[in-house]
């Protein structure tokens, strides 16, 4: 049986020793999968795939990446530092923080070049990215000038440029207007088909439906509340209130209140009479 290629064992992360974000956090991803790490803001779906990417490490637990353990000394270079950084590939919320260079082309072509990827071969990828994501316009501009989206597309193809196994996205259609999002989803189930393991962190539950064959459901106290198929959790509307990714609203109709819950996947069957 293989095994998974990224695992928790009873993780825990706390910010300044007293703030905590994960609470006991046992988690399995088999290669191929599609993922949406839902939860309410604050639920700590942000510092799960930060811990995933090695770029935040527990406070108690045991993280795993291909059958190592994920360490900060086992990180700071040599050949499986090498190896990680180049099959997990993280997209932030914002691509403001992730963007840094001179021009779109300088950008994507950088990680490549930290490992030392030959020149042509780095060249070859960034055009191809360059035509893949339709932003052949944008190479020679620098990324403050662009918009929003574009940031967002430039963001993804300096993560796809190391070619990864593993994509971790965290809110990805935030700030996206709605032809974006739909291209993204579009480029998220291409890359899925080839054989890419996605983790989406996300409370988008419509995005959820979109591209994820399971679903991780963090609660307000930083634990798993859920981990089963897309759709049986996003049908759970008992679940979904819990954990505040749905919200009841009550209004008046003469003498009656009713209480509906709202949100996409929200049941409206279940009216409430007060």
């Amino acid at each position: 049986m293989e095994l998974p290629i990224l695992q928790l064992q009873d993780v825990d992360y706390i910010y300044l020793d007293k703030f905590p974000a994960l609470a006991n956090i046992n988690l399995d991803v088999n290669s191929g999968e599609r993922v949406c790490i839902l939860g309410a803001n604050g639920s700590g779906k942000s510092t799960l795939l930060k811990i995933l990417n090695a770029i935040a490490f527990p406070s108690n637990g045991i993280v795993k990446a291909f059958g190592q353990s994920l360490k900060e000394n086992i990180l700071e270079g040599g050949e499986f530092s090498r190896y990680f950084r180049q099959r997990v590939g993280f997209v932030f919320q914002d691509p403001d923080v992730q963007l840094f260079s001179a021009t779109v082309e300088d950008e994507i072509a950088f990680g490549p070049l930290q490992l030392d990827i030959a020149k042509d071969e780095v060249e070859k990828r960034v055009d191809d990215l360059l035509q893949m994501l339709g932003i052949a316009a944008l190479k020679h501009r620098p990324p403050y000038s662009i918009s929003g989206g574009e940031k967002k597309k430039v963001a993804i193809a300096s993560v796809l440029a190391n070619n990864p196994d593993v994509l971790l996205l965290d809110e990805p259609t935030n700030g996206l207007d709605p032809r974006t999002q739909v291209w993204l989803i579009e480029l998220l189930e291409g890359l899925s088909d080839a054989g890419k393991t996605i983790i989406i962190a996300t409370h988008d539950l419509s995005l959820a439906a979109d591209i994820s064959d399971r679903v991780v459901v963090l609660n307000e106290g930083h634990k798993i509340a859920a981990d089963g198929n897309t759709m049986d959790i996003l049908g759970n509307r008992k679940l979904l209130l819990e954990v505040n990714l749905i919200h009841e609203h009550a209004h008046r109709h003469g003498e009656t209140v009713h209480v509906h819950s709202h949100g996409p996947f929200a049941d409206h069957e279940h009216e409430k009479e007060k």
